[in-house]
């Protein structure tokens, strides 16, 4: 099925806000993983991993997700 001109101008632009809300959650997720993992010291180095990789996918996957659909209502909606 073939997609309009239009539609596909908004899932182009979802996806670069999908995109920039990814890498951007990600490095806040990062940064406030490893400030977790440096503040439990009493656990396993791997444990402290994971929570630094918990993090920094958690804040990824959220944010990317609410840019790309405000970006949809922004971008898209009006037309």
């Amino acid at each position: 099925m073939a997609l309009d001109r239009e539609t596909q101008d908004c899932l182009r632009r979802m996806k670069g806000g999908a995109m920039l809300g990814g890498a951007v959650g990600s490095a806040f997720g990062a940064i406030f993983g490893i400030m977790e993992a440096i503040r439990y010291r009493e656990i396993p180095v791997s444990q402290r991993v994971g929570v630094a990789l918990r993090n920094t996918m958690g804040g990824g996957v959220v944010f990317a997700f609410f840019l790309a659909i405000g970006t949809g209502i922004r971008g898209c909606g009006g037309r």
